[in-house]
């Protein structure tokens, strides 16, 4: 589990929650009316839709995959794939057969090793040219990094989309207000109250859109692109 992650969401939840809950009870307003089904929807639902457009389906759909990655830490360190490594190239010294034993074993620090290596390693054994694997693993090491700026590229979007749509719903919100300031108000309805409240609901929608860019998506994304320049260093 990737501690700074989690401490993050949690701590930001906190603060987030603790300010909402003392300008509910400072104003007498319950914190249900921070809730709004409709609001999600065109938010959440229409940052989705307009990502869907922007890129593949299937970019979109394996996002939803990563969200483990984003929670997830390595559990190993650079110098644990130096140390791997060094241990590889001794035992192919020692011969073809040591080689195959130190593949099939695990890393001395890792729970499991770097498919990259494993690639590269199934080369040397398959005995390509040395030129030929450096050329190999650095067109695999290439497409790794387009993949994963794509998956990144594609949680900014969602980060960058939220917002709009936040603002969509408010002036949808605020169009039925508006239209309903012009009809004569039902018996016993207090126009300046449901006023209020219409208002508040519109706003809702651009709350959510700034929340879920700036407290989600687009940190998930800044996640995402710090992963892959670990991978980068690594590799």
């Amino acid at each position: 589990m990737n501690l700074g992650t989690l401490i993050g969401l949690l701590l930001g939840s906190g603060l987030i929650g603790t300010a909402a809950f003392l300008s509910a009870s400072a104003t007498g307003i319950s914190l249900l009316a921070l809730y709004d089904t409709v609001s999600l929807l065109i938010v959440v639902g229409g940052s989705i839709a307009a990502t869907a457009i922007a890129f593949k389906m299937k970019d979109v759909v394996r996002l939803f995959g990563l969200l483990k990655m984003i929670f997830k830490d390595d559990g190993f360190t650079l110098g644990d794939v130096v140390d791997d490594l060094c241990d590889l190239a001794g035992a192919n010294r020692r011969g073809r057969k040591e080689f195959e034993a130190a593949l099939q074993g695990s890393p001395q620090n890792m729970k499991f090793r770097l498919h990259m290596v494993n690639d590269g390693a199934e080369l040397i054994l398959g005995g390509s040219k040395q030129d030929d694997i450096e050329s190999i693993m650095e067109n695999m090491e290439s497409f790794r990094e387009q993949r994963e700026l794509q998956e990144m590229n594609v949680m900014k979007s969602l980060g960058v989309y939220a917002p709009a749509f936040g603002m969509v719903g408010t002036l949808i919100g605020l169009v039925f207000m508006l239209g309903g300031m012009g009809a004569e108000p039902a018996e016993g309805v207090n126009p300046q109250e449901a006023m209020g409240k219409a208002m508040a609901t519109a706003l809702l929608t651009t709350l959510y859109g700034a929340l879920f860019a700036n407290f989600l998506f687009l940190p998930f994304a800044d996640k995402l692109k710090g992963k892959n320049e670990d991978k980068k260093v690594q590799s």
